[in-house]
This record gives structure tokens, sequence and C-alpha cells, in this order.
């Protein structure tokens, strides 16, 4: 047969049985093939595509370590929505900084953070020690982070005089940032290597959900309403024991995943090619399912962050509330996520992971628009209503958005190694946590140059601002979001994660 010279016929079993390699794989790898033999050879793609499969399957993941494990999330996630809640708001309201000013130094902070999480991603991927690559930061971040939340309501006391020098304020916003650092990318990045099978990450995802979930009630809604228990929305020392109290919640709950996690199965280290740090960075920018899905998990971002450092100033200078009504918006919005979480995970057998964060996402945006219904003339008994509402429309599509994004996220680095051959957890989550970095520093500097330009009094009280800075705040809160979750939609829409199961591809 013309142009098959080079091919041993004998050597070729057509229809390898199920799990078997092809006896051919370097024949199948080369160009030389025929194309009319390449159907026939089920090795051709297979090899093709996984240039490093695992030598063994790993044990299924203890219900133990997914519990702590997951725990961790509720302490990264208070930690982050303390600050995204209030932090805005004291510098502002408490320590009478400029609100532009102060924006623009919370996000430099997050900046910087965001910039060193590929660097710590690095780091831990070529860190050996006895208690593995990841667990020793785990330890590490946990004291930071439970010593700087307090440092950062704490700032009235420590540099005295109002308003503080810009500079320190500036560092003790960068060690705040830092301290995420160490912990969160190691920390991420766990689940990656404990397993490879897409249903238990689906389960630890589920798992994260739900703390994160009690993390954002408690660090939205929980550390504001203490701030008014103790002393009112602009009395500093009522900040400042709220910051001790955080900062011990968040370091035991830190150590839990650092306890937990020892002795858990890790993915055995396979020889890697030697590339720069460069090299690897262009190589996942070459991935395009991670590259629409981390531009999606930004918009993402942008909305979580505007919203969330929006909300005090909407229930204060527009709704002219208290901070002890957000509990009722975070409850409604939390047990409808944890109620939501184990349906979506249902829904995962009949549809795509890219379908339900579509759903979650035209859902969000239609739930920031609601926000245009509330007015300062209800009364109490009439916003209640309307804030459980809310929460609980907003929890259904954000928990779709919560799990399935995640499980996507962990889906596009098993792919980059089908792809590649090459093992870059910590690569991946960085860059990952990298985006959120930069997503989240978004939402202070958008908040604070609108309230700057819209002439936000820092020495009035919130109730008594002018009728722009309330069009300032509302701006922020419905019409921000909205774009934001409409960016999203567009990014996950062209994502697309070919999924080769029984020889056919999945989108």
């Amino acid at each position: 047969m013309p142009g098959t010279d080079r091919v041993h016929w004998r050597n070729i079993r057509p229809y390898p049985r199920r799990n078997q390699a092809c006896r051919v794989p370097l024949l199948c790898r080369g160009t030389f093939l025929p194309r009319r033999i390449r159907p026939l050879c089920p090795g051709f793609r297979q090899t093709s595509r996984v240039l490093n499969p695992p030598s063994a399957t790993p044990p299924p993941v203890p219900f133990a370590q997914r519990l702590t494990w997951g725990a961790g999330s509720l302490a990264t996630i208070s930690y982050l929505n303390v600050f995204t809640a209030l932090a805005l708001y004291y510098l502002t309201l408490v320590l009478k900084m400029d609100p532009a000013l102060a924006g623009l130094l919370i996000t430099l902070a997050r900046l910087i953070d965001a910039f060193s999480d590929p660097l710590m991603g690095w780091v831990t991927d070529h860190t050996h020690t006895p208690m593995g690559r990841r667990r020793p930061y785990l330890l590490l971040g946990a004291v930071i982070c439970g010593a700087s939340l307090p440092a950062v309501f704490s700032m009235h006391t420590l540099f005295g005089g109002l308003p503080p020098a810009w500079g320190a304020v500036m560092i003790v916003l960068v060690f705040y940032s830092l301290g995420f650092t160490i912990f969160n990318v190691p920390y991420l990045t766990i689940p990656v290597e404990m397993t490879r099978n897409r249903i238990q990450r689906l389960s630890l995802m589920s798992y994260r959900s739900a703390f994160m979930m009690v993390g954002a009630m408690l660090g939205a809604a929980g550390a504001p309403a203490l701030v008014e228990v103790l002393g009112g929305d602009t009395d500093a020392d009522a900040y400042q024991t709220m910051g001790l109290m955080f900062g011990a919640l968040v370091i035991v709950f830190m150590l839990i995943p650092f306890f937990g996690t020892r002795g858990a199965y890790a993915a055995p280290l396979e020889a890697q090619p030697s590339l720069s740090l460069w090299q690897q960075v262009r190589t996942v920018a070459a991935n395009r399912p991670f590259v629409l899905l981390i531009g999606a998990k930004c918009t993402q971002f942008i909305a979580l962050a505007v919203t969330g450092g929006t909300s005090v100033f909407m229930f204060t200078v527009v709704l002219k509330q208290p901070f002890t009504l957000l509990p009722w918006l975070a409850l409604a919005s939390t047990f409808t996520i944890l109620a939501g979480i184990p349906f979506w995970k249902w829904c995962g057998q009949l549809m795509t992971k890219r379908r339900g964060v579509l759903i979650g996402a035209a859902g969000e945006a239609l739930a920031s628009l609601t926000w245009l219904l509330a007015s300062p003339d209800w009364t109490r008994e009439t916003l209640i209503v309307f804030l459980v509402a809310r929460g609980i429309v907003g929890g259904f599509f954000g928990s779709a958005i919560l799990l399935y994004s995640q499980a996507m996220w962990l889906d596009t680095i098993d792919y980059d190694q089908e792809r590649t051959g090459l093992r870059r957890e910590g690569l991946y989550t960085s860059v990952y946590v990298f985006v959120e970095r930069l997503g989240y520093s978004a939402g202070p500097l958008l908040v604070g140059l609108f309230l700057g330009a819209s002439g936000f009094d820092a020495n009035l009280a919130p109730e008594n601002q002018p009728a722009s800075a309330v069009t300032a705040v509302l701006i922020c809160m419905v019409a921000i979001p909205t774009i934001a979750q409409l960016g999203m939609l567009f990014f996950v829409w062209r994502y697309r994660l070919p999924e080769i199961i029984d020889g056919k591809t999945k989108i």
C-alpha cells in the first residue's frame, strides 16, 4: 500500500482493551503514521493529549480531610470580607481620610499582593520539607493573618492623629495583603494534589463553598453588626475590638487545615523540564480555557469587591439605616447558598459546569438591579422583607457560580497537564489568585473615586451626605456589578474545555 512502507502492521493492535496503552505509542506520536490508520489507533489521540498520565489511581479523600481543608475557607473569606466591607469606611469616616486617597491605598496594597501571588506559587512548587510543599506556608500565613487584621483596625491607636500619614497606613495594608498571599496560594493548591478525580474535587469544592458562605456572612454582616453593637459605625474603639475578635477567629480556622491535611495524599512528583518562570507563564497563557475562565473570574471579583465595599455605605448613606440590618441580608443569602449547593451539585449530573455558571451570572445581574427598588422611606419591617427576598434571589444564583466556577478552575489545570505533561498546580493557583487580587483591587479604587468625585464629606455623618454622594453609592451598588456580571457572561460563553470521555468530546 503506498505511503505505509514505514509501518509494521504486525505491531499495531487496532483496538486496545479499555485502559490499555497502545502498543505503538511512538508511531502514534509521529506524523508519518498514515491518516487512514490513525482512527484505528486510539493511542494516537491518547498519547498526544496525556503526556504524563498518573501511575496509579489515588485513594478517595477521607471525610476528615475534606472537612478540615474546607474549614480554612471560613478564615480566608471572613479575613477578606471584614476588610472589604469595613476598611474603606473605617479609613474615611473614622480616620478622616479622603475617600479617593483611601481607595487608592487599598488598591495599591492589593496590587502588591497580586504581583506577589505568582512568585508565591513558584516558591511553593519548589519547596521540599518534611511537612510537604504547601503546609509550612499555611502555618506561617496563619500567624501573620491573625496579627495583621487587628492591626488594620487599630491604626487610630498605633499612629495617633487624624488623619494618619498615608505611608504608615500603606505599611499596615501591605502587611495585611502579604499575609493572605502566604496562606491562600498554597491552601488553594492542596486539593489539586489530594485527588485527580473530578467528582471528588467537586465534593471538595462543596465543602469549601459551605464554609465560604459562613465566612462571608461573618465578615460582610457579622463584623459591621458587631461594630454597631460595640459602639456605633464611627466609634474607633469598636473597630479595634472587632478586629481583635476576628483576628483570633482567623488564626484558629487557618490552623485547622494545617493540622487536618497532615498525611494527606499528594500526587507524586514527576520529572519536569527546566523552564524559566517567564516560559511557564507563556505556556499558561496558551491555555485558552484557563485564560477565558480567569477573565470571567476577574469580572466576578470586581462585582464582589465593589458590592462588598459599598454595602455599608448603601445602608447608612442611602437607606439611612444602621449596620444591624445587614445580617438579615447576609443570613438569607448564606442559608440559600448552603441549600442551593446540593441542588446545583445534583444539577451538575444533568448539565455542564459552563451552563451552570451562565445561569448563575445572568441571575446575579438581574438581582443587582433590585437595589433600585429600595427606599429610605420604607418602614423597618418592609426593608427587612426586601433584604430577605434579595438575599434569597442572590444566594440561589450565587451558589451556582461558586460551585461550578471552582470546579472549572481545577479542570483547566488538568487540561494543562494533559496538554503539556507538566505539573504546575502552584503556578496556576498563583495566577488564579493574582487575577482575584486584581479584581478585588479595582473595587475600593472605583468606590473611592466615585465617592471622592461626588463630594462625599468625611466630616459629615453618613445620613447627612449630599444627594450627589447618594447617587455615587447607587452607581457602585447597582450599575458596576451589573456590568461586571454581563462581562462574566461574555467570557464564560466563549469558554470550551474538551473532555475526552469514552472517545467523545464533551463541552
